[in-house]
């Protein structure tokens, strides 16, 4: 499967296609993402839907039941299979109504926290200082993912770790990149191309994920690479800065040009594929040296304490078999499936 190429829905309005060469090269660093169990509901959906006091048959006509509804909000990387698990929810609960926000995986975790959304989204785990802070928030699972870097205007084969750690330690957030035409390694060079590079303004868990990745800690705010907000906004830029470099999820690049980081795990283009990538989540596949060194991550949605009938029967319908066709169309992995 892949990106894309599935019918016209949410998902399509945040992909963008450009006509620039964007080759994209990924990072793939194998951990077991972990499962939540979240249990089924068996309150039936009128129970929780307010149907107010019987009325005559005057009022009866001008008047309608109060629905209900749920607010999910946090992570950009969530957003795009929350807005498809939406809409097919409330296609088959016309009485409820479901509303989708983005912000980011810390915000998706304090709103949670705080009570201020019904779900909180976050492509990442719960920090320890997190569960200090809200101790009633409970995680539930429902899907995976992996972050890659993309890169506009080189194409080539692999690249170290090394060499990325200086091109997004960089403290201008300008990198010269060098392709050596004979085995097709990119490294950071002075000899080679200038290249702009382009981080997550917002707090986010696609950055947390590559910041861990490259061992500079939880986040990237001491480079200089400029700042975009969501996964789109640093897709966009990339796509339209000749000579620039990025990162997001994969569900955002076209897993067609994806290469391999050397000294890790060796796979040619061909063989990196999401089939790789859920490999790695379902832990079938040889692992790497370190899970602190991970790019893949999962994808959670969170409550403060025991989510209400309405809540869980979302949460439930996100987690089962007929909702994974919504996350192959954004190009994530759904528990269902790990």
């Amino acid at each position: 499967m892949k990106p894309g190429s599935s019918p016209a829905g949410p998902q399509d309005r945040i992909k963008t296609k450009t006509s620039l060469p964007v080759a994209t090269f990924g990072l793939l660093i194998v951990v077991i993402a972990a499962v939540a169990a979240v249990g089924m509901i068996t309150d039936p959906f009128s129970l929780f839907v307010q149907q107010g006091d019987k009325e005559s048959p005057e009022t009866a006509e001008t008047e309608s039941p109060a629905m209900a509804e749920i607010i999910v909000s946090g992570s950009t990387t969530v957003k795009p299979v929350s807005d498809l698990l939406a809409e097919a929810f409330m296609e088959a609960h016309e009485d409820c109504k479901v509303t989708v926000k983005g912000g980011g995986s810390g915000a998706g975790v304090s709103s949670a926290g705080m009570g201020i959304v019904d779900i909180g989204s976050a492509s990442r785990g719960i920090k320890g200082e997190e569960l200090l802070k809200y101790p009633d928030i409970q995680v539930h699972t429902i899907g995976g993912s992996a972050v890659v870097v993309i890169l506009n205007g080189i194409e080539g084969n692999f690249v170290e770790k090394s060499e990325l750690i200086k091109a997004f330690n960089d403290t201008d957030g300008m990198v010269d990149l060098l392709l050596n035409e004979e085995n097709g390694e990119i490294s950071v060079d002075q000899a080679g191309t200038t290249f702009k590079v382009y981080q997550r303004s917002d707090e986010s868990g696609t950055e947390e994920t590559f910041a861990s990745y490259l061992e500079t800690g939880r986040n990237l705010d001491s480079s200089g690479a400029e700042g975009r907000l969501g996964n789109e906004g640093v897709l966009v830029a990339v796509e339209e800065t000749e000579n620039s470099m990025g990162f997001v999820d994969f569900g955002f690049a076209e897993q067609s040009l994806i290469v391999s980081i050397a000294g890790v795990e060796l796979y040619s283009r061909e063989e990196i594929s999401e089939d790789s990538i859920k490999a790695a989540l379902e832990g079938t596949s040889k692992p790497f040296p370190s899970e602190n060194s991970s790019l893949t991550r999962p994808l959670n949605y969170l409550t403060k304490g025991k989510p209400d009938s309405l809540e869980h029967m979302f949460i439930d319908f996100a987690r089962s078999p007929e909702a994974t066709v919504y996350f192959e169309e954004c190009g994530y992995f759904s528990i269902a499936e790990i």
